[in-house]
Formats: structure tokens, sequence, C-alpha cells
């Protein structure tokens, strides 16, 4: 692992000397983390004595029952127990029937016999963390809550306790809210994975990121494997605006297994922003292998490439994914084909241009976009009688009426026809009023378009 990552620091450096990446940028990339958890504990038998003490006419009952229970008879126990009421019981043999619902996922029934020992018992410690955990089952972390600071205020130093009011506090009242549960849980038990991903995530989330660092730098010589943290190095990297730090970090967390589609997504941004290409197309084919075929997904990665004008990789890429073309409905194989057709005229191919320009609207007549595209290619070509066809067709459609217009007139210019170009440029100014550039330019043409009248009379 130390000679990968090594070799992807040596290139990573090799890319930033060329290459500077803004904070905007930087800012617009996300890392998908994983979500702070609770685990509930397991069944723990009878209620301790310390706690609520066993009367003394059920300490052989007692004695059977804990026989029972550690044999996993607790259908058994239920049965025995409800043999008796509710009142009858002492509040340690009604916590425990209670614990015996709760185990067998018998809320409702856990939920009530809780209360009916509260309502003997308001102080206990243990039917208070009881019955936040089943709150927490439930999602009403507002009861949840409550009962977890009854706990902790009557007594309680469980870190199972603090750690589950720092996730719930995290949640619901926000991050500084649950740095110091989590932190006492840590204390308590520091190679607790729960509280370390919780206080990770309360830290980066309030902002305290030279203390989340420590504390995963701390993290990471001890589970150097694992590719969370890895995610939440890269994390910190892109809010300290440190996107090649943040590249090496996301490289560590997909070399151990990584594979959500929105860090594989960041990954290859941050590959194109940094130059290195290969790896990016690398990435960009992996992410568009394991989802469906995603048009506006396609069309993002080809704006990134164009935007760095990589057009070999860019039609790489549409090679890459041809043999997915037939999951894509006609309008968004259009949209492909005419994504081929710009990057062939980028590249001075026109006839493969014209080509694809043809299948683009083969596969979607009304596709604005690619009427527009293939009139300015075909005026640049010389072809202008096509020309004027495909901005006439583009014309009709909403969105793309002003370019149409404007395009024409534009295209009438070129031919030198400036009467039509006056026509063209006057409607345009007609259903687009907001165009006042056009006042000029139509005073321009009339001048022009006098002047050639004046000396043909």
């Amino acid at each position: 692992m130390s000679a990968l990552y090594n070799t992807t620091i040596k290139w990573l450096l090799i890319a930033t000397t060329y290459f500077i990446v803004s904070a905007s940028d930087v800012l617009a990339m996300k890392i998908e983390l994983a979500q702070p958890t609770f685990v509930l504990p397991q069944f723990t038998g009878p209620y301790r004595e310390r706690e609520a003490s066993v009367a003394p006419e059920e300490y052989e009952t007692a004695e059977r029952l804990r026989s029972l229970l550690e044999s996993n008879q607790r259908d058994e126990v239920l049965k025995e127990l409800n043999a008796f009421y509710d009142i009858e019981l002492s509040p340690a043999m009604l916590t425990l029937k209670a614990q015996v619902y709760f185990s067998l996922q018998m809320y409702d029934e856990a939920l009530l016999t809780y209360q009916a020992v509260l309502a003997r018992k308001p102080e206990l410690v243990r039917v208070h963390a009881d019955l936040g955990q089943l709150y927490l089952i439930r999602q009403d972390y507002n009861k949840a809550r409550e009962h977890f600071a009854k706990a902790i205020s009557f007594g309680s130093n469980s870190a199972l306790i603090l750690g589950q009011l720092g996730y719930i506090n995290l949640m619901q009242h926000g991050a500084f809210s649950a740095i110091s549960s989590y932190q006492q849980a840590m204390a308590l038990e520091p190679d607790n994975q729960q509280w370390q991903q919780g206080l990770l995530a309360a830290l980066t989330q309030a902002k305290m990121y030279p203390a989340a660092q420590a504390l995963l730098q701390e993290l990471l010589v001890k589970r150097p494997n694992d590719a969370q943290l890895w995610l939440n190095k890269a994390a910190l990297a892109l809010y300290a605006y440190q996107p090649a730090d943040a590249l090496v970090a996301l490289e560590m967390a997909i070399l151990l297994g990584e594979d959500n589609n929105k860090n594989i997504k960041t990954a290859a941004q941050l590959h194109l922003q940094l130059n290195s290409f290969p790896r990016a197309l690398e990435l960009i084919s992996q992410h568009l292998k394991n989802t469906s075929l995603d048009m506006s997904l396609l069309n993002e990665y080809l704006l990134w490439l164009g935007q760095t004008e990589m057009w070999a990789y860019a039609e790489q890429l549409l090679d890459n994914v041809a043999p997915q073309l037939s999951a894509l409905n006609n309008s968004e194989q259009s949209m492909y084909f005419s994504h081929r057709a710009r990057i062939q005229q980028i590249q001075q191919h026109p006839e493969q241009a014209e080509r694809f320009y043809a299948q683009a609207l083969d596969k979607n007549p009304a596709n604005g976009e690619t009427l527009l595209s293939y009139a300015d290619f075909s005026a640049s070509q010389k072809h202008y009688v096509r020309a004027e066809l495909l901005y006439m067709r583009a014309e009709g459609i909403d969105n793309n009426a002003k370019q149409a217009l404007l395009g024409r007139a534009q295209l009438y210019i070129t031919m030198k026809d400036f009467q039509s170009a006056l026509i063209q440029l006057k409607r345009a100014f007609n259903k687009f009023p907001e165009l006042f550039e056009l006042k000029d330019k139509i005073e321009a043409i009339e001048n022009i378009v006098r002047t050639q009248n004046q000396l043909s009379s």
C-alpha cells in the first residue's frame, strides 16, 4: 500500500505543478460519508440488584428465571411472569418482564410495562436507559433523548447511554450538542468505533477541522485499512482546499473497496481538475459501467472534459458507452450523436461531424440544440441553404427561437443579403424586446441597405 500511496502522491504533485484548483471548484465537490449509527445492546438478563432489589419472596422465582434466561428460554420466562398481576411483581421482576418483551420485539407491551415500573420507581437508571433504546428504535428521538438524559442525571456513566445521547443530539440538535457526549463515551470506551465515528462526524460538522484531523490521524494509525476513515480524510482535505490531498485519500479509499458512485464521481472530477486525464477517464468509465447509462451524468462528464479541451478523451468516453446505447431512448440517443458531431467538428473532421449530426436529427428531429449546432456548422462549411433550413426548423422550437433568429440573421450578413438580415433582426427584436443591443445593429444594417438602394437606383 505504501508504494501505491507514494506513487499516487508523486503524480499528483506533478499534476499540481501545471494546474491550480480554485476554492469554488473544491467546494462544489462532495464526499459521501457513512452516517453515525446506533447499535442496540443485546438482551442482558435480569435487573441488577444494585439498581432494584428482588423481593425476598421472589428469590426462588428469580433463580428459576435466571436459569431459563441462561438457556435462552425467554418465552418460558414471559409465560411464568404473565401468571402474576403486575402489581404482584417487584419493580425488578416487572423490569425483567419489560426486558423480555423488548427482546422479543413486543415493543408496545414493553413500553407499557416500563412505564408501569417508572410509576413506582421513577429514578431507576436502567429503565430510563431501556426506554431510551426503545424510543430510539421507534425513531421517537425527543422521547429517547428525554430518557437518556434522565438516566445520566440519575447517575449513569454508561458509555452506551452517553454515545446514544450524542447520536440523537447530532441528528436532532446539531454538532456542538453532540461533541461532549461522544467525548465522554470515548473516554470510557476509547476503542469503540461507533463513538469514534460519531465524534469525528460531530467535529467535522461543527467545522472544528484541526480537532477532527487530529482524531482522524490517530484513528488511521490504528486502522489504516478502513476505507471510511480515508473518505473522512478526503472530505477534510476538501474543506481545507487541498484537492491533491483529497484525491490521494479518495484513491486509498477506492483501493480499499470504496465503490459509492458519488465518491467515484468526485474522484474523477478531481483527476480532471488536476490534469490526470487517463485515471479520470478510467473512473468515469467505471462509474458509467456500474450504473444504468444516465445521459445527464454523461453530459456532465463531457462538459468537464470539454472545459479542459480534452476532446480525444471525450471521444474515447463516448466509444466506451457505445455498447449501452440501445438502453437510451431516441431523444437521449440524439444527444449522444450530437456530442459526437460536435467533437468531430472541433477536431476538424467535417465529414464525420456531418454524419453524426444527421444521425442525431434522425433520432430526434425536434432536437433544438442540435438543429442550431448543425446550422452553425453548415454555415461555417458554406452550406448556406442547408444552414437556412436548419435555422428555420429551430425557430419553431420555443426554447431555441431566439438563437435561431439571431443565427439566421448572421447567416444572411455572411451571405451579404442585408435586406433579409434586417428583416430577421427586426423580427428578433420585436419578439425579444430585452435584446437592446439589437437596436444599434438594426440601425447599422439599415444604413447599409439604404446605401445599397441608393447605389442601385
